[in-house]
This record gives C-alpha cells, sequence and structure tokens, in this order.
C-alpha cells in the first residue's frame, strides 16, 4: 500500500473514531441525564413520602417493614429507624387487647385477602399515652405487575374519638365522676344540718341552764328551809352541766367543706371584720336566728343584734340589703 493510501485509511478510519467517539459522548450525555432525571424524581418522591402528615409505611410480601415515615415520631414517639429495626409494630407498639386482631389484619392484608381495607385498633406511646389509629392498607407492584407487599397509611383518630364520644370509657368515667360529685355534695349537706342540729341543741341547752340558774337566784331569796335545800341540789346538778361553748375549729372545717373559701373571701374583701365578726358570719351562713346564736355565745338576742348592727357598718350594707342575703352570697 503507497503512502498516500496509508495516509487516506489513517484519515477516515480517525473520522470513525471521531464519529464513534461523539456518539459515545452523546449516549454519556443522554445516560447522566436520565440518571439525573431520575435522581431527580427519586429525591422528589423521597421528599413526599418523608413529609406526608400521617404515618406512611411498607411493608414487604413477608411482613418486613421496608420504608417508615418520619412521622411516625410525632404519633408513637418512636423514630423511623427505631420502628424498621424493631421485631415489628405489633411488639413495639398496639396495645395488648388490639394484638391479635392487628395480627389478623396485617396477614389478611399481606395475602390480599382482606374485604375491609382499614382498621381500627389502638397503641401505647413510647411515653405510654394510649391513642386510637385507623390503618388503612393497599398492594404495592412494580411496572410488571409484580407484587411488592402493601403500604399502609396510619392516622391518628384519638380526638376524633374524643370528640364523637366513641371511647365509651372516658364517658362512663364521666358519669362516675358526675355520682360521685352528687354524693359527695349530699354528704356535705347532711354535715351541714348535722351540724346546725347540733348547734341548735347546744342552744336551747344553754339557754335551759341560764333559765334555771337564774330562777335558782331567786330560789335562794326564800326562808322555807326545803326550799333552800331542792335549791341547793339543784345547784349541784347544774355545775356538772354548765354552759357550753361551741368547737371553733370544728365549726371553721365543716364551713370550709360545704361552702370552701368562704372566710378567706370574706376576709380578703372585708379585712376589717374581727374573728368574733367571722363566728358572727358563719352563724348566720348557717341559718341561724339571733335568738339562737345568743344561746351559743352565752349573750343576749339584744347582745346579738347589736352584734349584727356593727357588722352592717364594717360591710358597709345599705339598709335595703339584708344582712343574711348578702353573707349567703359569699
Amino acid at each position: 500500500m503507497s503512502a498516500s493510501e496509508n495516509q487516506e485509511y489513517f484519515k477516515k478510519r480517525i473520522q470513525e473514531l471521531e464519529s464513534k467517539l461523539s456518539g459515545m459522548k452523546l449516549e454519556l450525555e443522554n445516560a447522566r441525564f436520565q440518571n439525573e432525571s431520575e435522581s431527580e424524581r427519586r429525591r422528589f418522591y423521597q421528599l413526599i413520602a418523608d413529609f406526608t402528615f400521617g404515618w406512611e409505611l411498607w411493608f414487604d410480601p413477608k411482613g418486613q417493614i421496608k420504608y417508615c415515615s418520619p412521622s411516625c415520631y410525632d404519633l408513637t414517639g418512636f423514630t423511623s429507624n427505631q420502628i424498621i429495626g424493631s421485631s415489628g409494630i405489633k411488639e413495639l407498639l398496639v396495645y395488648e387487647i388490639d394484638r391479635i386482631k392487628y395480627a389478623g389484619f396485617l396477614e389478611g392484608a399481606l395475602n390480599q385477602v382482606l374485604v375491609n381495607q382499614s382498621l381500627e385498633f389502638r397503641i401505647l406511646t413510647r411515653t405510654k399515652q394510649l391513642r386510637w389509629c385507623m390503618m388503612s392498607v393497599r398492594g404495592v407492584y412494580d411496572e410488571k405487575g409484580k407484587y411488592l407487599g402493601i403500604r399502609a397509611s396510619v392516622q391518628d383518630t384519638t380526638r376524633l374519638k374524643n370528640a364523637m364520644g366513641h371511647i365509651s370509657e372516658l364517658e362512663k368515667g364521666k358519669e362516675f365522676e358526675l355520682r360521685t360529685k352528687q354524693r359527695l355534695q349530699s354528704e356535705l349537706e347532711l354535715k351541714d344540718r348535722e351540724l346546725v342540729s347540733f348547734l341548735l341543741q347546744l342552744s336551747q341547752k344553754n339557754e335551759l341552764i341560764n333559765k334555771s340558774a337564774n330562777l335558782l337566784k331567786k330560789g335562794k331569796q326564800g326562808d322555807d328551809k326545803e326550799i333552800k335545800l331542792v335549791v341547793k341540789q339543784l345547784e349541784e346538778l347544774l355545775k356538772g352541766n354548765s354552759v357550753q361553748t361551741p368547737d371553733w375549729v370544728m365549726i371553721e372545717k365543716q364551713i370550709e367543706k360545704s361552702h370552701p373559701g368562704f372566710l378567706n373571701r370574706l376576709q380578703t374583701k372585708y379585712p376589717v371584720i374581727s374573728v368574733k365578726d367571722q363566728k358572727l358570719c358563719c352563724y348566720i351562713r348557717l341559718g341561724l336566728s339571733s335568738k339562737e346564736i345568743s344561746g351559743l355565745l352565752n349573750i343576749t338576742p339584744k347582745s346579738v343584734e347589736i352584734a349584727r348592727v356593727r357588722l352592717r357598718q364594717k360591710l358597709q350594707l345599705p339598709p335595703k340589703i339584708r344582712l343574711s342575703s348578702f353573707i349567703m352570697q359569699f
């Protein structure tokens, strides 16, 4: 082959190689573009999956978790890696009473024999809070129709359950609480009546003792020896039944139980009232009359009326407002 022919051959060969190189560069550029497009598409779907509001899962046909969205943390308190690395959601989270139901549902979903694609169950979060969840499932397939497992979407329905009153335990608890309050209120009212009854009896007893003492005083002034003997015997008898003052600590405790904060509110609003005034307010709050109060305090009903007038002045009550009605408001 001559030199000119060799030159022509190599020139042609170089052109062929340059053409192939251009083709390879084009293919490489196309492959790079497709790869970038695929990566972008993957990032796009990853962002959608990772930032869903609900808890998203992907189980393979054997029931192993292939994907768990980070949103699981908001509902369960566990991270996605902790859930994927666990032995299973049933053991990690599902409330013990609902585990059999959950296991049956998951098995039916993986075997694609479910009629109802949703399950309502309870979980115990990492902080041991009980929450209601709704899981909805559907099959996952590739482009060729190959079965790849199931996708599950879990929503927290606790607030909805509370709002619609479907948690019967909560309703029973409210009903029990209401009955308890009613029972305690009845007990307080009974204690209130018992206290008033006790104070009335004490007032009547003190009044009777005072009257008896006054009569005996008059009997002493007589000349009949027999009368004096009887008077002396009665005096001895009355010594063992002297006038009793009510137990203020006991009364104060019962007032606080029946009317919580009564004395505190009264003293806060009217700091000028004395301890005697507070006692008088308590007796009035219990519905006792001036005569009954006088028997308790061993003073005359007139003295009680004077104390009431002074109390009205300290409370700055207009003439039209009754003292008892005003005190009942506290």
